[in-house]
Order: C-alpha cells, then sequence, then structure tokens
C-alpha cells in the first residue's frame, strides 16, 4: 500500500486510478466475508464486480464525504464493507437462522448447546462487519441484556485504559444492572464518551446503536426474512451464552 498523502491526492485528482490500485483490498475484503460464511463462494467474481460498479458511481460522494481524520485506506475499507452489507441483504442466507430455538428448544436435549453456540457465532460474525463499531456494539449488547461486562470489554477499544480505570468503568456498568433502558443509556454514554473520546447524548447513543442493531438483524434474519430476530432475542441469546459460558468454566 503506498502513502496516505498518494492515496488522498488521487481521490482528489485521480479517484478511478485510487479504486484501480484499491483492487487488491476489494478483492480481500468481499473474499474475506464470503470465506467466513456471509456470502456465496461462488460468487465472488461476481460481487467483486458489483461492488466495483458502485464505488464507480458512489465516487463524488465517497470523496465529497472523506474528512481527512483518517487514513484513506482505513476510510475506503469502511466504504467497501458497507456495500458487502448492501449485498448481504440481497444474498440467500448461507446458513439457516434460528431464532426459534430461543423459545420453543428443550433444555434437555443435547444438541440445545450447540444450537445455541452457532446462533452466538453468526452474531459474532454480524458485529464483526461493523468495524470500528463493534466494541461499542458489543458493550451495549451486554448492557441492555444484564450480564456481566469485563475488563476484556473495555481492552476491545483502542485506548484501553489503565486496570484501575477499567475497573471504574466496569463498575459504573454494572451500576445499570435492572435499571430501565433510559438509566442504562445514561451509564453507557459517559462510559463510551470517555472510551471512544466523544461527546455524545444518551439519546444520541441510542440512535446511533438502534441503527446498528437494525443491520445486525437483518443480517441474521436474512432477505427475504427466513427467521425472526429482534433485540429482545438477540438479548436472550447473548445472556443464554453467557449462561453457557460460566456453565463450561465451572465444570469439572
Amino acid at each position: 500500500m503506498l502513502s496516505n498523502e498518494h492515496d488522498i491526492n488521487l481521490l482528489r485528482e485521480n479517484p478511478r486510478q485510487l479504486l484501480i490500485e484499491y483492487q487488491p483490498v476489494i478483492r480481500m475484503i468481499v473474499r474475506s466475508l464470503a470465506y467466513q460464511g456471509y456470502l456465496p463462494r461462488r460468487e465472488i467474481p461476481d460481487l467483486i464486480q458489483e461492488v466495483n460498479r458502485k464505488l464507480v458511481e458512489r465516487l463524488p460522494r465517497i470523496c465529497e464525504r472523506y474528512n481527512y481524520r483518517c487514513r484513506v485506506s482505513t476510510y475506503l475499507s469502511v466504504v467497501i464493507r458497507n456495500l458487502c452489507l448492501e449485498e448481504l441483504r440481497k444474498a440467500r442466507p448461507i446458513t439457516e437462522a434460528r431464532s426459534d430455538i430461543l423459545e420453543d428448544a428443550n433444555p434437555g436435549r443435547a444438541t440445545d448447546p450447540l444450537l445455541f453456540r452457532g446462533e452466538y457465532e453468526r452474531l459474532c460474525r454480524a458485529v464483526r462487519l461493523f468495524g470500528r463499531d463493534e466494541p461499542a456494539i458489543w458493550l451495549t449488547l451486554k448492557v441492555l441484556a444484564d450480564v456481566s461486562v469485563g475488563p476484556d470489554d473495555i481492552a476491545r477499544f483502542p485506548g484501553n485504559p489503565a486496570p484501575a480505570r477499567q475497573k471504574d468503568l466496569i463498575g459504573q456498568l454494572r451500576q445499570s444492572v435492572l435499571k430501565k433502558q433510559k438509566q442504562k443509556y445514561v451509564i453507557l454514554s459517559r462510559v463510551l464518551n470517555e472510551l471512544e473520546c466523544h461527546d455524545r447524548t444518551p439519546e444520541a447513543v441510542r440512535k446511533w446503536f438502534t441503527s446498528r442493531v437494525v443491520e445486525i438483524i437483518r443480517l441474521m434474519n436474512g432477505q427475504p426474512p427466513r427467521s425472526n430476530y429482534s433485540l429482545d432475542t438477540l438479548l436472550i441469546l447473548i445472556e443464554k451464552q453467557e449462561n453457557e459460558k460460566i456453565v463450561d468454566e465451572n465444570s469439572p
């Protein structure tokens, strides 16, 4: 990859040439999503072509929205990932969505933990698509699900604070347990603002998370919908996975 200054000059003066130079990045992102199970591997060439078509079509908007606060490579990677998300909504799901297991599963069946874990892995892959937002999405999901938040959840953020500060932030988040959702967002906004160097109100954090979780639910349900995930069933899934983890850790 060439220097960021080189990329900026091309973005300003010859964005089509920049796309030509970024073909390896485009192929890498599409292939990565396909090999993670999000997209059919046999359609990789067609998907790469479709992403390129959309990039060319949206070049004026892409150039206009670049704010010079991050590297061009980072910015374009997010744009490419978002275009792949558009394709994911149209693609037939690779694995069947199984939100029904959260409501109807017989806890005595040996296969149930495997089903839960499989669905949880699908959720992990969906959240991973949101790049820099991934740590904040997980933290918000865990707080809303009233499951334990630990140092690993704080360490996901780029500006990982010192252990003493981690402990304080975790203490604040644990105070949200069993509180009303409005109060949870007050605590979340305070912690996320510190971890991400933002200055967002609780309502702004709620709107940000709502927009992300709508996309995650679409990915989990497939297009056309083949299941019926909602925020509530995602939170149940997280809670059950957390309980499974506790059981595994305490098993002899």
